[in-house]
């Protein structure tokens, strides 16, 4: 399935940027950084298969667990950190966001919108959120676009920018309903 947040983070990191990508995956989004942005991007993934996908790719990245912190990075070094489509499956996201906002000036959320119109059909019909139980993906916690911006204001943090999107393009209308996926760019106070 296309990641329909990949492209706007793109577009939101300008060139020569350096970038922190927290949770990198397969490191498709960092070529891409790098490709495109001529970013000074390097990643941090803890799946040993995802990062042999990087280094693969050409994708700096070190294998590590970002629940533990990033004491390996001083403040305000990256001007971004990203965390895109993993909030979701951290077991503590506060501290994870709080050192994003240490060591980066603008932070990169995205994430899936439990509150798009199909997953509360879905589960009204019974049906869950996220995987099935026998998948073995890793469980997904549900985040709604409301409970997200609630989340930051906790943080003592502030939206900068934030988009929507679903399968069509950017949603203007009816955002908590009509959006698949939320981007958020997040900065501390």
């Amino acid at each position: 399935m296309e990641r329909l947040d990949l492209k706007i983070i793109t577009g939101l990191i300008p060139l020569n940027a350096k970038v922190l990508d927290l949770g990198c995956g397969d490191g498709e989004l960092l070529a891409a950084l790098i490709r495109d942005k001529q970013a000074n991007a390097r990643g941090v993934e803890l799946s040993e298969t995802k990062v042999r996908a990087c280094i693969a790719r050409g994708v700096p990245v070190r294998q590590g667990n970002i629940e533990e912190g990033l004491a390996d990075f001083r403040d305000g070094v990256f001007d971004y950190v990203v965390l895109s489509d993993t909030i979701g499956y951290l077991n503590e996201p506060v501290p994870v966001v709080r050192e994003m906002l240490r060591v980066g000036a603008r932070s990169v959320i995205s994430f899936a919108n439990a509150g798009h119109w199909r997953s509360r059909v879905q589960s009204v019909l019974g049906r869950g959120y996220g995987t099935s139980l026998a998948s073995g993906e890793p469980r997904i916690r549900a985040i709604t676009l409301d409970q997200f911006e609630a989340f930051i204001a906790t943080l003592g943090a502030r939206v900068e920018h934030k988009r929507y999107v679903n399968g069509r393009g950017h949603v203007n209308n009816a955002q908590s309903l009509a959006a698949r996926m939320a981007v958020y760019v997040i900065r501390a106070e």
